[in-house]
């Protein structure tokens, strides 16, 4: 855990180190989560509301594109699944392409990488007997949104995260989270 967190501290900073000149820009972003386990109709995956908190980089690739890449810490999971909720805690590293439709509009798109930090599953039993303890601590998916800047230095961000792998091993259980965000740039 340690070589992760040392690995996405470098490339943030080497990131921006390279691109200072080009008004790279540092912020902190926080929002609300709505999360649930898609892919298997046999269980009831209801929806989760949770939170994201983390900071993000803005690097200007060229007049109308930004690289923003972002390490984020969120709660997501699964309102219904057992008895008591399901709570996955993520450390989230997106690398979204915004893109500016005009001066305060924009959209994005990108690839995020999750690794699970803890959660509650612990041998949970369900509908049929069967026992689940086993999580991939890895997620891979894909990211869509769109922003509005109110000023230079406050955006307002909507974005839909669909994972690629089983959040529970042996189980269709794929992270969907629907998500609402406030930036602060400094």
């Amino acid at each position: 855990m340690k070589k992760v967190v040392f690995m996405v501290s470098f490339v943030l900073m080497g990131c921006y180190a390279m691109n200072a000149q080009d008004i790279t820009r540092f912020g902190a972003k926080t929002g609300l989560n709505l999360s649930t386990l898609g892919g298997d109709a046999l269980y009831s995956f209801d929806p989760k509301a949770g939170f994201h908190l983390g900071g993000v980089l803005e690097i200007p690739f060229s007049d109308n594109i930004i690289i923003q890449p972002e390490a984020l810490i969120s709660l997501q999971g699964s309102g219904g699944f057992f008895q008591d909720d399901l709570n996955f805690w993520y450390l989230n590293i997106p690398v979204m392409a915004k893109y500016n439709v005009f001066d305060e509009l924009y959209i994005e798109a990108g690839p995020y990488l999750g690794l699970m930090l803890s959660n509650n599953l612990d041998g949970n039993t369900f509908v049929g007997g069967q026992t689940f303890d086993q999580t991939n601590g890895l997620d891979l998916g894909l990211g869509i949104g769109a922003g509005y800047r109110l000023d230079e230095n406050f955006y307002l961000q909507a974005r839909y995260s669909a994972g690629l792998i089983n959040a529970i091993e042996d189980l269709k259980t794929k992270n969907r989270v629907f998500a609402l965000s406030v930036v602060y740039f400094l």
